[in-house]
């Protein structure tokens, strides 16, 4: 009976086909646009409010992007593994592997958001030392790290919706969840009628509601879209499967966490020129994050079929699939940087009037366009390798080049040139040219060819 039932899920899957990285991307795309502007207009949100209560957020999520990076530990594993299932069409055994997955990383999710609490003012007291900006980003931290057990739930979920191509439903998804976000942030923080504004305070509280409301519509629909059963005795059986995808994502994380470090020592470097260094910072990440929105929607749906492509054994379209995706994820951020780099001036003036400030940004954004190539392929390579196994080489060439070349980069133009904030992002382009190069030649020179012997 079992037999023939997951026949019948393997015929559906092969009906429906599988989908191309237009298909895959495109929803994906949209997705993360409508995160970037979500947090465009979150941060316009809580500038209207302050600048010193958007500096103090923005120095608390980059605390918590460390917590936020190994949430999405074991759904990066969760892709790879369902992907491969699915490639040899073992939908049932991909069923299983969300399972476990949402179990493990709701338990990730636990532990991070407690750690937070205990670790995150230590953080923030080398940061910013006892000043009023520690003490508004340590308000921010503490309520939203009570959400992190959520937010563990959804990376897992939505990376499992991810892996069965269900991109569409991902992007309809975020649209509902995100509206009711930035109306919950514009009462909160600013205030409506009798309700008075809260600054960071009402910041938090609308992250946490958000991350409670995701949850709660999340679940029914991993049970609808994918045939969720979730039993918590099968489940734990088969932890093995968890051992499997966080031994498959752990040292990406790795990576993904030393650099998560890295950039917190940055932001210390640049906090020492000042609130303003702070926001150019600041408002020209949140233009790089539209950047890094295009290239992960390709990497994504691109780690996707580097996953079929590998569990049907078609190394030659595995690898030429790689090279277009990287190729066409750095001709479009590059256009797109070169754009808002000529859009600067009304793009900061969403946020600030202060000179200073808007020279200061048009100066990054500048050179933002240099940094795009090299960031494009150093992602999309990097994920690539992973998708067929090679994941300790690209990590520990990472991590070297980050903090053997970039951070000394940066100490030296930022501080030793005087530089400050502008020195840091010569050292980036610096920094993501070498990383990129570095795995182009990995890939052509070994790939998907050696893992797969």
């Amino acid at each position: 009976m079992e037999q023939g039932a997951a026949t019948a899920d393997k015929e559906d899957f092969n009906a429906r086909g599988k989908p191309t990285l237009f298909q895959l991307s495109f929803p994906l795309l949209l997705h993360s646009l409508l995160s970037f502007f979500v947090n465009l207009a979150d941060t316009a949100i809580i500038s209207a409010y302050s600048a010193e209560a958007a500096a103090a957020v923005a120095v608390a999520k980059q605390v918590m992007m460390i917590a936020f990076e190994l949430s999405g530990l074991v759904g990066i594993g969760a892709v790879i593994v369902i992907s491969r299932h699915l490639g040899r069409g073992e939908v049932e055994a991909a069923r299983q592997v969300v399972a476990v997955a949402l179990l493990t990383n709701t338990l990730v999710g636990l532990a991070l958001g407690l750690s937070l609490m205990v670790a995150g003012p230590l953080v923030l007291e080398q940061l910013a030392g006892s000043t009023s900006l520690n003490d508004e980003a340590g308000l921010y931290l503490n309520i939203v790290a009570v959400g992190m057990v959520f937010n563990g739930f959804i990376a897992a979920g939505l990376a499992c919706l991810r892996a069965f191509g269900h991109s569409r439903l991902i992007l309809a998804f975020g649209v509902g969840v995100s509206a009711f976000y930035l109306l919950a942030e514009w009462v909160l923080i600013l205030g409506v009628g009798p309700l008075p504004g809260m600054g960071v305070k009402g910041a938090a509280l609308g992250t946490f509601s958000i991350r409670v409301m995701t949850t709660a519509i999340l679940t029914p629909v991993l049970m609808w879209k994918l045939g969720l059963r979730f039993s918590f005795s099968d489940t734990v059986a088969r932890f093995a499967t968890a051992r499997r995808m966080i031994a498959i994502a752990l040292p990406s994380v790795t990576d993904y966490i030393a650099y998560s470090f890295y950039q917190i020592i940055l932001l210390g470097l640049v906090a020492r020129f000042g609130v303003e260094a702070v926001l150019g910072r600041t408002y020209t990440m949140l233009a790089m994050a539209f950047l890094i929105v295009v290239v992960m929607a390709i990497s994504q749906s691109n780690e996707v079929l580097i996953g079929y492509r590998f569990g049907e054994r078609r190394l030659e379209a595995a690898t030429s699939q790689a090279l277009r995706s990287a190729s066409l994820a750095a001709a479009a951020t590059t256009s797109i940087a070169t754009l808002i780099w000529l859009a600067s001036v009304p793009y900061i003036r969403l946020f600030t009037d202060n000179p200073a400030v808007i020279e200061l940004c048009g100066s990054l954004l500048f050179l933002t366009i240099f940094i795009q190539p090299g960031f494009a392929f150093n992602t999309i390579l990097f994920q690539s390798l992973r998708a067929v196994g090679d994941v300790r080489w690209p990590v520990f060439v990472s991590l070297t080049v980050t903090w053997g070349l970039g951070l000394s980069t940066a100490w030296f133009f930022c501080l030793f040139l005087n530089l400050g904030v502008t020195g840091v992002w010569l050292s980036l382009i610096i920094e993501e040219t070498v990383k990129g190069s570095l795995f182009l030649h990995r890939w052509l020179s070994r790939g998907v060819r050696h893992e797969a012997g």
